[in-house]
């Protein structure tokens, strides 16, 4: 007479226990990611190759987003991987720094690279920067340029960087532009004109994308959040950037340095 009842509560009994079971495979895959994307994935760098032509002229290295805040060996490793490929030239566009303490030993490192590299200030360098002619003496170091409101014609490749601020000067005949702009949103004020290439940052590709839930947690272009992105005005790449903002985290959105063949 008491066979269904004890039944019943076997049958809960498992029932519970399966649910537990759940509930700590869950946990601990949650762990596993926070770990991951705390510990691993904000240095596991990406080199992304982008073919945007079938006779290419010219190859670009893109970096961008570097946020420095100290991690020496990880920009040392950046500046190591981009000087190995056989590149013409780099492009940085912007947030090298979010404060000025750490400018100068970010400028040290970069000043490593062994290619022209030429650059433009993003939003936190402008916060925090009054003046930027220590980044200037660095890109010419090089042999390129930090741009800010200039063009910089490169007669040998035939390549032209211009940036908002002179994108409607007169063009080089036969060159090919490419325009550096931190905001790859503001692709949408460019009226009656045309570029090869448009470099752009700031998002982080969203930096943390969780599945199911969102593309991206941290504040990011709705429509241009990372990759290629053919515009009217000119093929856009976003690059997701090499560092981190607000939290030292990057899930589904490895940092990346991408060599783009023009």
């Amino acid at each position: 007479m008491f066979s269904r009842p004890m039944n019943v509560i076997a049958v809960l009994k498992r029932a519970i226990a399966r649910a537990l079971s759940l509930v700590g495979v869950f946990m601990l895959v949650v762990v596993a990611c926070i770990i991951y994307a705390r510990y691993i994935e904000p240095t596991w760098l990406c080199v992304r190759h982008v073919r945007l032509s079938q006779v290419p002229t010219v190859r670009v290295i893109h970096i961008t987003d570097i946020h420095f805040k100290g991690d020496t060996q990880y920009l040392e490793k950046v500046v190591r991987i981009i000087n190995e490929p056989d590149a013409d030239l780099v492009c940085f566009t912007g947030d090298l720094i979010e404060d000025a303490v750490f400018l100068k030993e970010a400028l040290r490192i970069l000043s490593k690279v062994n290619k022209p590299m030429y650059g433009i200030p993003g939003n936190h360098d402008e916060w925090v920067i009054r003046s930027f002619d220590d980044y200037r003496a660095v890109f010419q170091a090089t042999g390129g340029q930090w741009l800010d409101k200039i063009s910089a014609p490169i007669p040998s490749r035939k390549v032209e960087l211009v940036t908002m601020a002179c994108m409607n000067e007169p063009k080089q005949p036969g060159y090919k532009r490419i325009l550096l702009e931190h905001y790859p949103g503001a692709v949408t004020q460019i009226r009656n004109e045309h570029f090869d290439l448009i470099l752009s940052g700031h998002t982080h590709g969203g930096q943390v994308r969780i599945p199911f839930v969102s593309r991206y947690v941290l504040p990011c272009e709705d429509t241009y959040d990372r990759g290629l992105f053919q515009t009217s005005c000119g093929p856009l790449y976003v690059n997701p950037g090499i560092g981190t903002y607000h939290t030292n985290m990057r899930f589904r959105c490895r940092p990346e340095i991408a060599v783009i063949d023009l």
